[in-house]
């Protein structure tokens, strides 16, 4: 996409490049013509002030049109960079965008720990198999939600796909991400969805992983995802750290 950006960008610099050219090759022509002729002044003058203004009159329109065009594609460009690293239903960050942001934060660790919380919701095909996929729908945006009131502030938060989740973040220690992964859990808990008047109550489960040194983002999801499977064989509506 940042490809076919450029393409367009280049496309109508070379357009508006002909156009800004149109009218100087137009004004040169128009010289060129007054200085062959035996012309009096006084068309002699009223000839360059026309080549001056068929110079300055599509000059400006060049340069608005460039304005004009590069404008919209830059607006597309930003869509479609929206469109590539986010989540169309949510609004979080893709796999895609978390992939990316996730390494990054890992190779720029501080002294402070990074920690990842997968987080699954209970029973969501219950949900879109009782109440159909517009209700899933309506879970997946509610757990969103709580997700982004819950979390820290600076937390990369992201819908892998399906009903999951994750939320990567700095933490000082582990007291401090199983005090987050409660503060999550619970605030999922507590609130409900009326979907057609019917209540659909919803809970999560959670695994928890604090990266290593040397921990590669795969290296740290496999660690979490491991945590997940022990919380969801435990009951689920609970969190499990890994080892």
């Amino acid at each position: 996409m940042t490809n076919d950006f450029r393409h367009q960008f280049w496309k109508q610099q070379i357009q508006t490049s002909m156009i800004v050219c149109v009218g100087v090759v137009a004004a040169a022509m128009a010289m060129i013509w007054i200085s062959t002729y035996d012309l009096d002044m006084a068309i002699r003058i009223r000839g360059v002030i026309l080549a001056a203004g068929i110079s300055g009159i599509l000059a400006p329109l060049g340069s608005a049109y460039a304005i004009r065009q590069n404008s919209r594609h830059l607006a597309l460009h930003l869509q479609y960079e929206r469109l590539a690293n986010s989540d169309d239903l949510t609004g979080l960050a893709n796999r895609r965008c978390f992939n990316r942001r996730g390494a990054a934060r890992l190779a720029s660790a501080g002294r402070s720990q990074t920690a990842l919380l997968l987080v699954d919701i209970d029973w969501f095909k219950r949900v879109n198999d009782m109440h159909g996929h517009e209700a899933g729908d309506d879970v997946l945006c509610h757990v969103a939600q709580t997700l982004i009131h819950a979390a820290p502030d600076g937390a990369l938060i992201a819908r892998l796909g399906g009903e999951e989740f994750t939320v990567m973040c700095e933490i000082s220690g582990p007291a401090e991400l199983t005090r987050l992964a409660e503060k999550l859990r619970r605030a999922t808990e507590a609130t409900h969805i009326i979907y057609h008047g019917e209540v659909i109550r919803v809970t999560i489960s959670l695994g928890l992983a604090i990266a290593r040194p040397g921990d590669t983002l795969s290296a740290l999801l496999s660690r979490a995802d491991k945590a997940l499977y022990g919380a969801k064989d435990h009951g689920r509506n609970q969190f499990s750290v890994a080892a």
